[in-house]
């Protein structure tokens, strides 16, 4: 390993991180063309994506066990190389199980927990929040340069972008082998628990009066925008004819959209009308995007019902967990916000399989409707949720 006094360590995981998320950036708008290729449907497209989250889901915790003994270095080594073999799987598969089995593969590569378990061995409880803030930035932003990639490269054939990712991953590789030295000290986290005790610490954590309900609402949230890469792309191509390269134009501006609403707009907002009120907006706004999608046929239209459904995630996901966070006891914060990132990841498995089967057993336009629907769930308990903050007396 090369010492290079001009990197902390912090700056390099930040952009060992940047590079890990480019690179997913890149697969994703790609995998319903690939699905496609193979005639797989809807349905098909659900599964690529739902194994991934289901491979994330019991092995990021587990990377983490294991971090905590063998060290950070060595599991994220481990992660970028299982990395660039699922970017090389993907883009020379040649059926549909190989297909699958990239995503599967592309699921153990978890980087954003062991980054975070990184950052926490060498910040101080008063830096830990800004690095781990970075991480964040690091991820929106790779999220936004990948798809550009891939849209400037496919053009080429749908080789390309896939092969340049796992090009990014050789790169991202040799930067942590030259540049990124072992913590002197481990400190165990949250995101090092089995996933059985994740499990356990969400049963106690939803018996919490008013953290549960709002637990619920980010539950439904996540789970209807996680039917969003399975429906979306296949309306785009079917109604107005998307491209490989039109489809990462439009994951750019869902990125652009929540980066901009998370970055800038979120602390107006909060100031404004407060989390409690945050937490409904949001379903509200996805709901609205997410229905009249399918309805407006007219591609204008199509952008202002994306950054509809856009900003209504990109406020669940800011406003959730700082109204958790506020209804929580100090020494419980790390657990009970852990407990709100599991829950995200549960849903995100359920999510595309609804999106796409629902979609092969009716029409395109079903799923629209079946996620505006379940979205009015998290709205009524949102309002519930408020209702009951204004009798505490914590508007």
């Amino acid at each position: 390993m090369i010492s290079n006094k001009r990197l902390s360590p912090l700056n390099i995981i930040v952009i060992t991180v940047l590079i890990d998320m480019t690179g997913f950036g890149i697969i994703i708008p790609l995998i319903p063309f690939y699905a496609r290729k193979f005639e797989a449907g809807a349905t098909g497209i659900g599964i690529l994506i739902a194994s991934f989250s289901l491979m994330q889901f019991i092995f990021s915790p587990l990377l983490g066990r294991i971090s905590d003994r063998m060290g950070r270095r060595p599991v994220l080594i481990f992660s970028i190389l299982t990395s660039i073999g699922s970017f090389l799987l993907f883009t020379f598969a040649n059926s549909y199980p190989v297909l699958l089995a990239s995503r599967v593969i592309a699921g153990l590569a978890t980087e954003g927990g062991i980054a975070q378990a990184y950052i926490a061995d060498i910040t101080t409880r008063e830096e830990r929040s800004q690095g781990i803030g970075k991480v964040g930035a690091a991820s929106g932003i790779g999220f936004i340069l990948g798809p550009v990639i891939s849209g400037f490269l496919s053009p080429y054939g749908l080789w390309a972008p896939g092969a340049t990712a796992a090009f990014l991953g050789v790169i991202n590789l040799s930067f942590v082998l030259l540049f990124l030295p072992e913590p002197r000290v481990h400190k165990e986290s949250k995101i090092s628990t089995g996933w059985v005790d994740s499990i356990q610490e969400i049963i106690e954590t939803i018996n919490k009066p008013i953290v549960g309900q709002v637990l619920l609402i980010y539950f439904v949230v996540v789970l209807a925008f996680a039917t969003i890469p399975v429906i979306v792309p296949i309306l785009a191509i079917e109604n107005y004819g998307f491209t490989e390269v039109e489809t990462s134009y439009m994951f750019i501006f869902i990125g652009i959209v929540q980066v901009v609403l998370q970055g800038f707009a979120i602390k107006r907002l909060s100031a404004w009308l407060g989390e409690e009120k945050l937490i409904i907006l949001g379903p509200l706004s996805m709901m609205i995007g997410i229905f009249l999608m399918p309805i407006l046929n007219n591609i204008i239209l199509f952008g202002v019902c994306l950054a509809f459904l856009s900003a209504g995630i990109g406020i669940s996901n800011t406003a959730v967990p700082s109204f958790i966070s506020m209804m929580t006891e100090q020494d419980k914060q790390g657990g009970t916000l852990g407990v709100t990132q599991s829950v995200g990841s549960i849903a995100r498995i359920p999510g595309p399989l609804l999106g796409g089967v629902t979609a092969d057993l009716t029409n395109i336009a079903s799923p629209f409707f079946l996620s505006s629907a379940i979205l009015i769930i998290p709205f009524l308990v949102g309002c519930r949720v408020f209702q009951a903050c204004r009798l505490r007396g914590i508007t």
